[in-house]
């Protein structure tokens, strides 16, 4: 009977040692997130999957809480410092024992469209830590979830990387980058003090040769939280196209030139001089200058086309030859395709002789 009694209590205190106490929850500890203006980012990657550490190590206290507990709480800041932007994204936490119902990793949220609540409610799952480390077996899950993923991909592991097969789990990332080439970035955050475990996440990041390795107290503020997130997962967005707003003048071609001529007169260059006038006062913001000549019906369109083409280049040469950029300039003739007016009437074709000059400006 005695015997009996110590196999049993033997076998109790085995298992203990090996799936751990299980954690008391805590309450996360206060934070007010700094803002990450999500119109001034987009995306740097398409998926981000976080693989969090419920081992019994991670019971452990380390800055007066449980490891685990500030592992949580690292997590919990990150999701509310990312902005709402257009993600896949999952939790994956590792551990054994009866904190993961028996499994060595358990996705917990994903992988699925990120949403900050989605992803807190799947942080609230697992309350407790304990076993051993099956780190491998977690990003062996990653490289499921991720099948047929082709785009930028962020694997961020939360962990005190304490006790670790570590070929293991450097034999399963090399099997996740097989599957994802330079599209995988391995990034690695220690909560704990150990350097023993700098070598392997070092060789985690060097992986898909864009990762990172930090310690969670380095980044447990608002602002340090919110330009770890960016550098991991956002990049500035694009400057907006400039927008070109035209200013149309129309000179008559009456003015300009003698009939059937492309020759400046005087009269004409006279108009063309307040136009350039105006345009050199607008100074840099004329990006763009569009001069396209036009002509009535009389004659034949071949005719009036090459006409409409050089009266056009001469009020061109006429602004370059005032200070106006050749490069902004651009030339074309509409011939008698586009009339303004009736040709029916004398009146009509008069005013459809003409070069309209469309200035752009920013």
């Amino acid at each position: 009977m005695i015997k009996l009694l110590y196999s049993t209590i033997l076998a109790l205190v085995s298992a203990g040692l090996l799936f751990g106490c299980a954690s008391t929850p805590q309450t996360p500890e206060p934070f007010e997130p700094a803002l990450v203006d999500s119109e001034a980012f987009v995306p740097k990657v398409d998926t981000f999957v976080i693989l969090l550490d419920a081992s019994s190590s991670m019971h452990s206290n380390y800055m007066g809480r449980e490891k685990f507990q500030y592992a949580k709480d690292i997590v919990g800041r990150m999701n509310q410092t990312i902005p709402p932007l257009d993600y896949q994204a999952g939790l994956v936490v590792f551990g054994s024992g009866s904190c993961l119902d028996g499994d060595m990793a358990k996705l917990v949220y994903g992988l699925a469209p990120y949403e900050q609540a989605g992803l807190a409610d799947g942080l609230d799952v697992v309350r407790c830590a304990g076993g051993v480390t099956p780190m491998a077996d977690a990003v062996d899950t990653s490289n499921q979830l991720l099948k047929g993923y082709s785009e930028p991909v962020a694997l961020i592991i939360v962990s005190d990387f304490w006790d670790i097969a570590s070929q293991n789990v450097l034999d399963a990332a090399d099997a996740l980058k097989m599957e994802h080439m330079d599209s995988l970035c391995i990034h690695s955050i220690q909560v704990g003090d150990s350097t023993s475990s700098q070598p392997l996440m070092q060789e985690l990041a060097s992986v898909g040769g864009c990762g990172s390795n930090v310690n969670a107290d380095d980044i447990a503020s608002a602002d340090a939280m919110a330009d770890y997130v960016i550098s991991l997962l956002l990049t500035p967005a694009p400057e907006p196209e400039p927008v070109v707003q035209y200013e149309k003048s129309t000179l008559s071609a009456t003015a300009l030139f003698d009939f059937d001529k492309a020759v400046l007169k005087s009269e004409g260059k006279a108009a063309i001089h307040n136009l350039d006038e105006s345009i050199k006062d607008k100074g840099v913001s004329v990006v763009d200058i569009d001069v396209v000549g036009h002509t009535d019906n009389i004659g034949s369109a071949e005719y009036n086309q090459q006409l409409s083409v050089r009266r056009a280049t001469a009020v061109k040469d006429y602004m370059v030859s005032e200070g106006i950029d050749s490069n902004i300039i651009d030339v074309s003739g509409r011939g008698e395709d586009d009339p303004a007016y009736s040709n029916d009437t004398s009146e009509g074709r008069a005013q459809n002789r003409r070069v309209d000059i469309h200035v752009g400006v920013e």
